[in-house]
């Protein structure tokens, strides 16, 4: 999901006459802290997912 709002991102470069117009919104910049936030999230779960499976309840 992250490598998707990232492509999105850098595919709506440019100016808004030849665009759809993202760029102006601030979109762009909002799409890079999703992919951002989306890959820090996912990293935390790994992380937690595997502390827990590492770590056998008594």
């Amino acid at each position: 999901m992250a490598k998707i709002a990232r492509s999105r991102a850098e595919r709506g470069g440019g100016s808004a006459a030849q665009g759809d117009g993202m760029s102006r919104l601030g979109a762009s910049r909002a799409l890079h802290q999703l992919a951002t936030d989306l890959e820090v999230t996912a990293a935390e779960f790994d992380r937690t997912t595997t502390k827990r499976t590492a770590k056998p309840r008594s």
